[in-house]
């Protein structure tokens, strides 16, 4: 059980790094511990392929100009 619950902590700091949602101290110590531990290099590693798989294969729809004008102008009146 506590393998399971350090392995979801160190998924979610891995999370919140990709995010940039870490403090730069936060930053530094979790790479130090990508280094030191295989568990959290491979947890790291395999978001890291995840993240740029969906970035490199998975396209976007286009949206057509009116759209974007019409939600900036929407956020506008807020």
């Amino acid at each position: 059980m506590e393998n399971l619950q350090k392995s979801n902590e160190i998924q979610k700091r891995v999370t919140l790094y990709f995010d940039n949602a870490l403090g730069e101290s936060e930053r530094r110590d979790l790479l130090k511990q990508v280094d030191l531990d295989p568990k959290c290099s491979k947890i790291f590693n395999k978001e890291k392929n995840f993240r740029e798989f969906i970035k490199n294969n998975v396209q976007r729809p286009a949206v057509s100009s009116d759209l974007i004008q019409n939600i900036k102008a929407k956020i506008r009146l807020f």
